[in-house]
Order: structure tokens, then sequence, then C-alpha cells
């Protein structure tokens, strides 16, 4: 079991873990600093910020391993090494890491809006909660970059174990929808734009915090000012002119006065959502102003448009790369797909232009590599089919000279055998001279077995067909069988079926190749009697030779084989003789099969095509 599939769910599971805990530290120990949030709303605001990541961070792992569980079955495929994996789960599978992120990444976002609304703390107005809220975001969408990151690589180790023909199947549905060329750019444009816009979004938030900051200690100092110079009565005749008028113009900086005859020190009292009450003592009684700690927006305008460009900027970069990286990913594509091409083995490159990428100059440089040693391995096979050309002709050379060399004495041999039994003779003497003669007509169709063989081989055995009828045909191939079978006393039948009368085929060949599978039904039966079939569907005529004893129909398709050798039981040079007579039926433009009868008895097939068809 391969330990990669088997740990890849507690692998990720262990990242994604590392992921949120990673995430409540860079915002817990950043965004407070970062935002310069007021000493009395940044430990509310910690201790709202650790309870949602803390829930989210439980929302995600739950969602993370129902994902997991969903795979569980090509996970176990893939670690035992089975085949047992339809391409569009490994696909399904190879797209899970992209959704994983995005799985735990959604609650962390819904958290941080949450934040920004009804459970922001009272101590914080809504514009320092949006700010809280962005950029929480911001900083727990780079952690989930690099969640992504590191769980594609685990499962391209897991994909790596996957069957080639299956993975091959899967790449090829991709780019023949054309997905595998969009990913590829959208993957490239993303990997670029979504940095700048998390450090564009992230930069403009961080400015106006400060400017915010700035703009909140401006307007209490306002306050004051506003408090000891607009609203001290003056020493003049009417002491209370012009207040009104300083009390219309506070309210429309945003400043709400109210004036008390009671005198209270001066302090700076901060209420819920913002509000801010700044008391200032006066001569006569005090002054009170309440506002709001800032009136700048969380992303101003101009932020917003320089984001917007950088982001946009980018996504063009991003497009153009993705472009590029797919074009030079093509070329090596088609580099692997030349490999084994007569271009390729004749030394010809895969790629026409230098790539724009490092990494895909290496990978062409890696096709290349394995091209050369296409090419060694091509000149190789040539060199081995020469030389097995050539041993084929010298053997086939050797056994044409030695069969002509060996048909003269035995010509001899069976022609004195003759001349003896002129001769009066004994019993023993007449049945020494039939074994004689029987197994010189034996050892003369074997040689006549080891010419044909041989010319079948180089590919110079000419047939000379002619119309022949059926019955003719049978008859030759009976008397060759009984002749070579003569020490078996098994009765030879035949029948000829209606529109089988006639074939045209090289009648001395064709008898003698089915005089051997008669024979081979001779030798290796054990009934009184072989039925030879001849029956016709209108286009071919088909010969069945039933084969009765033990051997089935798998066993005479196994004897039928190009490469069958020889083994137990197998009678002198009847294997040879059966893949004689099947390349003779194959140059008929026939076939020759192994098949069971309608009774079940195994048997030899012989297919041919009638004559005009």
């Amino acid at each position: 079991m391969n330990e990669s599939a088997a740990k890849l769910a507690s692998r990720v599971t262990r990242w994604v873990i590392v992921a949120s805990i990673a995430t409540s530290i860079l915002v817990l120990g950043l965004i407070p600093d970062l935002l310069l949030l007021d000493p009395a709303a940044q430990g509310a605001a910690i201790e709202r910020e650790l309870s949602m990541l803390a829930l989210a961070g439980f929302a995600g792992f739950g969602i993370v391993a129902v994902r997991l569980d969903r795979h569980r079955y090509v996970l176990r495929a893939l670690a035992l090494g089975s085949r047992s994996i339809e391409p569009f789960e490994l696909e399904q599978f190879g797209s899970e890491p992209g959704r994983l992120a995005r799985r735990w990444l959604l609650p962390h976002l819904i958290g941080e809006a949450v934040l920004a609304t009804w459970a922001r703390p009272r101590e914080v107005d809504l514009t320092t909660g949006t700010s809280l809220a962005l950029l929480g975001a911001i900083v727990v969408s780079a952690v989930s970059l690099v969640l992504y990151m590191v769980v594609r690589e685990l499962f391209l180790r897991v994909m790596e174990l996957a069957p080639p023909d299956i993975m091959r199947e899967v790449i090829e549905t991709a780019e023949r929808g054309g997905r595998a060329r969009l990913r590829i750019m959208q993957r490239v444009r993303t990997a670029i734009a979504l940095p700048v816009a998390l450090v564009a979004v992230g930069t403009a938030l961080i400015a106006n915090a400060h400017v915010r900051r700035a703009d909140s200690v401006a307007r209490e100092a306002t306050a004051r000012a506003l408090g000891r110079a607009a609203f001290e009565l003056n020493p003049g005749v009417v002491e209370t002119a012009g207040l009104d008028a300083a009390a219309a113009r506070a309210a429309e900086l945003g400043f709400q006065p109210s004036l008390s005859d009671d005198e209270k020190p001066y302090g700076v009292v901060r209420r819920e959502h913002g509000l801010t009450i700044v008391t200032t003592p006066l001569d006569a009684g005090s002054a009170e102003l309440r506002f709001y700690g800032t009136a700048v927006p969380v992303l101003s305008v101009a932020s917003v448009l320089l984001a917007l460009m950088t982001v946009g900027l980018a996504a063009s970069l991003g497009g153009a790369l993705g472009r590029a990286h797919t074009r030079d990913l093509q070329h090596a594509t088609d580099g692997i797909r030349l490999l084994g091409t007569e271009a390729v083995i004749r030394g010809g490159r895969l790629s026409v232009r230098p790539p724009r990428f490092r990494v895909v100059g290496e990978l062409e440089d890696a096709i290349e590599r394995l091209a050369e040693r296409f090419r060694v391995f091509a000149r190789a096979q040539e060199r081995a089919i020469f030389a097995r050309e050539a041993a084929t002709r010298m053997r086939g050379l050797f056994f044409a000279s030695v069969s002509h060399d060996l048909k003269s004495p035995l010509n001899a041999i069976l022609g004195f055998a003759e001349l003896v039994r002129l001769e009066p003779l004994t019993s023993g003497q007449a049945e020494s001279l039939d074994v004689i003669a029987t197994r010189g007509r034996e050892l003369f169709a074997l040689i006549e077995t080891i010419l044909d063989a041989a010319r079948v081989e180089a590919r110079q055995l000419s047939l000379v067909v002619e119309r022949t009828k059926t019955s003719e045909l049978f008859g030759e191939t009976f008397t060759k069988a009984r002749e070579l079978g003569s020490d078996r006393t098994v009765e030879i039948i035949g029948e000829i079926g209606d529109g089988a009368g006639e074939l045209v085929v090289d009648r001395v060949r064709m008898a003698r190749a089915l005089a051997t599978l008669v024979l081979f039904a001779v030798r290796q039966g054990r009934a009184s009697a072989v039925h030879v079939r001849a029956t016709s569907d209108g286009t071919h005529v088909t010969i069945e030779v039933e084969v009765p004893g033990r051997r089935g129909s798998a066993e005479l398709a196994r004897l039928l084989a190009a490469v069958s050798r020889p083994g137990v039981g197998e009678h002198r040079g009847l294997a040879l003789g059966l893949s004689l007579a099947r390349s003779i039926v194959e140059l008929h433009k026939g076939k020759l099969s192994a098949i069971e009868t309608s009774s079940g008895a195994p048997a030899f097939s012989v297919r041919l095509p009638l004559p005009g068809t």
C-alpha cells in the first residue's frame, strides 16, 4: 500500500489545522497594529475576532473532512495499485485541491462579514469594523493560497500512482474540451492577479487606517478647541453673542454641542459605535461636544481606483503569461506525441523554437533525451529485424536444401520397397515392407511440410488455384489421411451439404492441409469414426473436422496459434503441419479456427469463400 495515498487525508487535515492556527496568529498579531485600533476598542475587537476565527476554523475543518471522505474509494484504489478507477473519478479527484481551499476559505469570509455587521463589538464603529473585516479577509485569502499550493502538491503525488492509460484518457478528454488550456491560463492569471489584489487592497486599507487615525485625533483636538474658544461667554454687552452661530457651524462639521451650568472637569468618553464625548470646562459651567471618531471612509475613491488599475494590469499580465505558458506546453505536448514517429527516430528535432519558460525548457530537454533513447532503441530494433530476416532466409534455405537432399534417397527407398513387393514374400516380410512404406510416406509428408513451411515463412509459397469439386477435394484428402494414418483403423466419413459443391482452391495444398487436420483427428480421437462436414451459408463454405477425444476447443485453438510448440502427446510433425495448414487456409483468404459443434464435440473449422464472392 502506497503511503502517499494512504495518508493523504490525515496530511491534508493537519495542514488545514496549521492554516487555521496561522490565520489566527497573523490576524490577531498584525491587524490591531496595522489598523491603529484605539486601546479601548482593541481588546474587544481581538476577543470577537478570535471567536469568529475559532468557529470558522471548526466549520472549515468539518467541510474539508467531508470532502475528503467522498474520495476514500479512489484513494484506496490508488494506494493498492488497483485499476478499478473511472476517468471521471480521477478528474474530480485532481480538481479537489481548489475546492478544498475554497471550502476552507468560505467560513472565514462569512465570519469576517458577520464581524463587520451585527457581531461587531460596541466599542468599534462601522467604519473600523469594516476595515477590520476586510483586512482579516485579505489575511485569510493569502493563507488559503498557501494551503492550496501545499494540498495540491500532496494530491499530485497521489495522482502519479494512477494507471497511465486512465490518466491519458483524463488528459485527452480535458484537451478535447479545451479545459486543460483554460485551466492553465486561469491559474497563471490567478497566481499573478490575486496576490497583487490582496497587496493593493491591504495597502489601501492600512493607508486609510492611518488617515482615519489622524482624522480622529484632529477631530478630538477640534472638539476641545471649539469648547474653549467658541462656547465661552463673551465679556462684552451681550455675553451669548455668536453662540448660536458657533453651534450651527459645529453641527455642520459633525459636532453636536451642548452647554451646561454644571462645572465639569475636562474629559473624553467613548461610547458605543465610535461615539466620542469631549467635555470642556468653561468660566461659567461646561460644554459637551458629541461626535463620531472619524469621517474618513474605509477606502477612498482614489485608493479604490488605484487598486483596480493595479489588479487589472496584473490580470492582463497574467493572461499574457498564461497564453505564452500554454503555447510552450502545447509545443512540449506535441513533442511527446511525436515520440516514436519516423521523423523523430531519424533524428528530427521535437521543437522548432526555444521555450519562454525555464520549467518548460527542462521538460523539453527531458523529452529530447527520451527521444534519443527512442532513436537508439529503434536502430537496435532495425538491426534485430534485419538479423531475424537474414536468419529466416538462412533457415529457409537450410530446410529447403536438407529436405531436397532427403527426398532423393527416400524416393529410392520407397521405390525399392515397391519392387520387392513383386517378389514372393512371407507374411513377416510383407508386414515389414508395409512398415517401411508407411513410415516412408510419413517422412515424405514431413519433408513436404517442412519445405512448404519454409516457403511460407519466406513468403515464397505461390498457389495454383482452380475450380475443384468439394467431393474430389474430400476424396484426395481422405486418401492422403489414410495413407499417413494406416496404422489406425478409424473410419473417415464425409458429408457435403447443399451449396458447398465447388471451391476455388489450390487442390494439392488444400488437400494436404485438410489431410493434416483429419490425420490429427484420427490420431488424437478415441472414437471409431471421424466426421468431416461441408456446409454453405451462401457466401462461404465451412468445413468442420470433428476431433473426438479429451481435447477441448480451447486446447485446439492453442495448437493453432502461430507460436505454438509441440508438446507431449503430439505426434511427430503434426504441430508444424497444423501451423502450415493455418497458413495455407489464410492464403486462400479463409480462416482456420477451433469450435464446438452443435453436439458439443470440439472440431477444426475451415471457412473458405465461395467462387465469385
